[in-house]
């Protein structure tokens, strides 16, 4: 990734005071912009030289000077190439250490409302709903796609530009201590969380776990901040327990709360707040997740001080996110596109969500596995099965050893095991596609991303 604007304020010596390095030869201008990717520099950007398992960035780094990099971020410990003796390299202890610097030097340079979102489940699309939201009130960016991480991060912090009045910011963890660096560089003005679950749980033990590293984002929160949580979040206790600022409370089962939620339909709530007359928002998102999300990004909008009439605004602009909840309509069937990623709480919402779902046609199911659950993965995979494994689909489809013990699960909760079918990757049931869908057929496709759904969606295409 990266960003382009001449007014980043990126100069020699903001950069040392930033990074703490020192310059081999200081660039003479300012730089535009921030990459890791030395394929994407153009003239006058900044390459950070990053050391991953299978690639060291410091043998491209004579690449991003011939594309025209203005300077070069290095470790100290890297034997300079004599050819490269005279260029603006910038020396540092650890180059993923300087680009988590370089984004909090810059996120203080601007200033806009910058809003923290993490969770277990369901984060990108409440960021996508938040952004479309906020936008109603003045200019706001997000997080492109989920570049949430210790490098996609800093990288969403810098591709925010000046003139932002807000700014949504995914902060995603997968094992303890990864919210640290992320929440120090973030530094948010306020904070939401859509969900804890089981996420990951292979690195952390417990949904306690989870919920304390997640809880991070919202204690780095200042105390004049604001943090959206809703109550009935798994481990609520916990995360509220974690603030040092005002907690805004938002739900959809009591009246208690600051902001409170009925909902209508599939994709609509009403939402009621004692200084405004109730509100009604349709999002094309169905569901009882995608409802609590909803219902906390108003909150959040609400708090940053856009009028309802704004908020409805942006919302018109919306768009889910694609592999999420995503509609495909073929010709002799239906396909919801669900398979982005998996855990064992977004499985069971979507699953919820599918079996209340009114359709014209018979309903399929088809799941994959849900990865990095560790030890727990063959309890939690029949867990889910026996939660919904009575829901009224013609066919409940397995591929993989977890969903094969999700299937397992929801035959020993009474499905027929007659209508279900395994398969033990993507690929075989790819090649069989035809003999398991009937015309007319909706088919929900649920798995972890790297169970590569997407190309049962191609298969189904040609079928």
């Amino acid at each position: 990734m990266s960003l382009r604007d001449d007014s980043r304020g990126l100069t020699a010596e903001t950069l040392t005071c930033w990074t703490g390095g020192s310059w081999q030869v200081p660039p003479t201008e300012a730089c535009s912009g921030v990459t890791q990717d030395s394929r994407s520099v153009v003239p006058g950007m900044v390459y950070v030289a990053l050391r991953g398992a299978r690639l060291d960035g410091h043998a491209f780094v004579a690449s991003a000077f011939k594309r025209g990099a203005s300077a070069v971020v290095v470790a100290k410990d890297w034997a300079v190439p004599e050819a490269l003796a005279r260029m603006p390299l910038l020396r540092v202890d650890d180059p993923a250490k300087a680009l988590l610097d370089i984004a909090r030097g810059y996120r203080n340079m601007v200033p806009a409302t910058w809003i923290g979102i993490t969770g277990s489940a369901g984060k990108t699309t409440f960021k996508e709903l938040l952004a479309a939201m906020l936008s109603g009130g003045g200019e706001t960016a997000a997080t492109q796609g989920n570049l949430n991480n210790a490098v996609g991060l800093p990288l969403s912090i810098l591709a925010v530009p000046k003139t932002a009045r807000y700014a949504v910011i995914e902060a995603g963890i997968s094992h303890p201590g990864d919210m640290d660096p992320l929440a120090d560089a973030l530094l948010p003005d306020m904070a939401a969380l859509s969900s804890i679950g089981p996420a990951h749980i292979a690195f952390f033990g417990s949904e306690r776990a989870i919920a304390e590293e997640k809880g991070k984002l919202l204690r780095a929160v200042p105390q004049k901040g604001v943090v959206v949580l809703a109550p009935e979040i798994h481990e609520a206790a916990v995360l509220r327990a974690s603030c040092r600022c005002r907690v805004v409370t938002c739900s959809l089962h009591g009246s208690s709360a600051d902001y409170v939620g009925k909902r209508l339909s599939d994709d609509s709530i009403q939402v009621f707040h004692e200084v405004d007359e109730p509100v009604t928002l349709v999002t094309g998102l169905n569901g009882l997740h995608n409802a609590s999300n909803v219902l906390t990004a108003y909150a959040l909008a609400r708090e940053c001080g856009l009028s309802p009439a704004q908020i409805l605004t942006g919302l018109a602009a919306f768009k889910s996110p694609p592999m999420r909840w995503e509609r495909v309509s073929l010709d002799h069937l239906q396909v919801i596109n669900d398979a982005y990623n998996a855990n064992p709480l977004s499985m069971k919402a979507a699953l919820i969500t599918f079996a209340e779902m009114v359709s014209p046609g018979t309903k399929v199911v088809c799941v994959g596995d849900m990865l990095e659950l560790g030890e727990a993965s063959s309890a939690l995979h029949r867990q889910v099965g026996e939660t919904v494994g009575n829901g009224p689909w013609r066919l409940l489809v397995g591929i993989g050893s977890g969903a094969a013990s999700l299937v397992a699960g929801a035959v020993a909760a009474g499905f027929p095991r007659s209508r279900t079918i395994l398969f033990p990757t993507t690929e075989a049931a790819e090649r069989t596609v035809a003999q398991w869908i009937y015309p007319g057929d909706v088919v929900l496709l649920k798995a972890s991303r790297g169970m590569h759904f997407e190309t049962l969606v191609r298969a189904m295409r040609q079928v």
